[in-house]
């Protein structure tokens, strides 16, 4: 189990949950997974979980990390980019984009259940992996293609 590192990051993952206070309360009390919708400012995109966590060793440095979800059961990673940048890493043969309101089953940003985990959680600053850092870290010359 993760260590909490706070709230901070929940109000921005359940603005696009029908129901947020419903979505605070599984978290709070019953540490499940909510499914939280790819909508808005952000959409998902799929990598295997072992290139991921090298990719993301990369990218932190650039200081554009953004939130990135991990199932160990996958095992993937999911990263949350930019909805208008999205489209433009289809062609990565390692990612997966996903369409918008994609539901992507997340736990609270501080624990993990159900074999899933924050890799890097939200922080409620809105941040999210430009798709250039993410291009570049799985691209032909990028870390994870080494």
């Amino acid at each position: 189990m993760a260590v909490i590192r706070g709230g901070a990051g929940r109000p921005r993952l359940t603005r696009a949950v029908a129901n947020p206070r419903q979505a605070l309360r599984t978290w709070t009390h019953d540490d499940r997974l909510v499914p939280v919708p790819s909508s808005g400012p952000r959409r998902v995109v799929e990598a295997p979980l072992h290139p991921s966590i090298d990719g993301m060793c990369v990218i932190r440095t650039t200081g554009e990390l953004g939130p990135a979800l991990a199932s160990v059961r996958g095992p993937l990673a999911w990263w949350l980019v930019p909805a208008h940048e999205a489209d433009d890493l289809a062609g990565l043969r390692r990612l997966t984009v996903h369409p918008r309101g994609r539901l992507l089953d997340c736990p609270h940003e501080g624990i993990g259940s159900e074999g899933r985990l924050w890799l890097e959680p939200p922080d409620g600053s809105g941040q999210l992996t430009p798709m250039a850092q993410l291009g570049a870290a799985f691209g032909p010359a990028g870390v994870v293609a080494r």
